[in-house]
């Protein structure tokens, strides 16, 4: 009889999660807190516009890819239409003066030399290691004859751990350094996640798929599905059962218990180990994960339907705005748009979708949880503040707007349950980037457990949580005496 699983959560990786263990013969459904699966990676409908929150590209995208097989695995490349984009976005300084990011590295040296030939070593030496990693690829198999391939791509990777902005201080050039500032970052993140993303849109491994978040999300539960899988939705977890330290099942929030011989948590990490297992099950080095690693930052989100089509213009340009948006104590001088233009299946004909991102904290909307009015008429105050911000760059921007719709900290806890309102999970950093591939899956003296998601493997992207569900259930095949097996559909 095959052994039961209990997975928590129905977002990639959970999905992804099921999807393995159906395949290795285990007997699993997921409990889901929300009334569709995707997580994160979800997208919704107003008036006729499709906001999306998370796919932007998608690594793998390449035929050539040694993660390819993974979306194949899960039935989501099959038949799918990719775009590749010829550049990550524009960035506008005070001036006027334009960087583009061009994903061909030979464009972007002469780019970014016609700004500032002073900087020419520097430019050259970015841009040649723009090409190495353009060249690695991380398999789908991590096998030791694997990891010395590596190596190349983990000094690279050391290489540019600092965060963008302390890499554009090494320009002389001041617009350049600005410039390059704006266009690789909307936060400081490390370098590295923003060369590894251009490298990989270089060399066609990082393709947006048309449709967007709910599509893929949707593949991949289909699979799923046809694998024999089973999903409860609106089942929010409240507790992890254990006996004799091992885990024998789910509490749900109406009281209901349901009972497995393994539970696999793909929800948040911080509710999953501090809360629902009470904190039980740790040792110093996951409390230190928890202290000190930088999760991505929570943000809000406003999404604009546009009466017009922009598809001449950049899918993203960053700017200065003349008047700051300011969110409790944050203040924002500079906005990333995101013009949607290039996937007609977002908006009706003619008509376009924009999105702006904006870095904030989580412990002023925290205040805000119980003061409704307030919290919406704060909503309404940044939508308006955003949509006067865009009509420095399109003037009659005011007139065009349909429908606008703002996601908060707030959103990512009610719906998606991440921990302090983050988008994502870890970010890549020098502290981060040792648990690349060596962040635990289980957790000690706990028995019959696993975790997956984006709080097991820094970095996040949807690529990251299906290989760590892949490679999760690999463990759990280990430890049951199995062999690991796929299939692809």
């Amino acid at each position: 009889m095959p052994k039961s699983v209990i997975i928590i959560g129905g977002g990639i990786a959970g999905l992804s999660a099921g999807c393995y263990a159906q395949m290795n013969g285990f007997d699993s459904k997921i409990y889901e807190m929300h009334e569709v699966s995707g997580g994160l990676c979800t997208s919704w409908q107003r008036k006729g516009f499709t906001f999306d929150l998370s796919v932007r590209w998608l690594v793998g995208s390449s035929l050539k890819s040694k993660l390819h097989p993974l979306w194949e695995e899960l039935g989501v490349a099959q038949d799918k239409q990719f775009i590749n984009h010829t550049s990550y976005n524009h960035a506008l300084d005070e001036r006027g003066e334009r960087f583009i990011s061009y994903t061909d590295p030979d464009k972007l040296r002469e780019h970014m030399l016609s700004l500032s030939p002073e900087d020419e070593r520097l430019i050259t030496a970015i841009t040649n290691d723009l090409k190495k990693l353009r060249n690695m690829d991380i398999p789908i198999e991590l096998r030791i004859r694997d990891l010395i391939t590596l190596f190349p791509m983990v000094r690279m990777f050391r290489k540019y751990s600092m965060p963008v902005s302390e890499l554009a201080e090494q320009f002389n050039n001041q617009v350049l350094r600005n410039l390059f500032t704006y266009a690789l970052t909307w936060h400081d993140q490390s370098a590295i996640t923003l060369l590894w993303t251009l490298a990989l849109m270089g060399a066609g491994n990082a393709g947006y798929p048309i449709g967007g978040s709910r599509p893929l999300a949707q593949a991949i539960e289909e699979r799923y599905l046809t694998l024999g899988g089973n999903i409860s939705y609106r089942s929010r977890v409240k507790k992890i059962l254990v006996e004799n330290d091992a885990a024998v099942g789910i509490k749900l929030a109406d009281g209901t218990e349901k009972r497995g011989d393994i539970v696999l948590s793909a929800a948040d990490g911080y509710t999953t180990i501090f809360k629902w297992l009470d904190g039980k099950y740790v040792n110093n080095r996951i409390k230190g994960l928890y202290n000190t690693l930088e999760p991505y930052p929570p943000l809000v989100y406003v999404s604009l339907g546009i009466s017009d089509h922009y598809p001449s213009e950049s899918r993203e340009i960053c700017f200065p705005i003349k008047t700051p948006i300011k969110i409790g104590e944050e203040e924002t001088s500079y906005l990333a748009l995101e013009n949607r233009s290039y996937d007609n299946t977002l908006a009706p004909e003619g008509k376009t979708v924009f999105t702006v991102r904006i870095p904030t904290t989580y412990d002023y909307w925290a205040a805000l949880e119980d003061k409704k009015d307030e919290y919406f008429a704060e909503k309404r105050r940044i939508e308006e503040a955003v949509i006067n911000a865009l009509s420095e760059l399109y003037p009659d921007i005011k007139n065009k707007v349909e429908v606008a719709d703002t996601t908060t900290p707030l959103t990512f806890v009610r719906y998606y349950g991440n921990w302090r309102g983050s988008y994502s999970g870890w970010q890549l950093t020098k502290k981060s980037m040792p648990e690349v591939f060596r962040m635990p899956k289980t957790l000690p003296g706990l028995s019959n457990f696993y975790m997956v998601g984006h709080w097991v493997i820094p970095g996040g992207g949807l690529s990251s949580v299906a290989f760590a569900a892949r490679a999760a259930v690999k463990l759990m095949c280990k430890n049951e005496k199995m062999r690991f097996v796929t299939t692809k559909p």
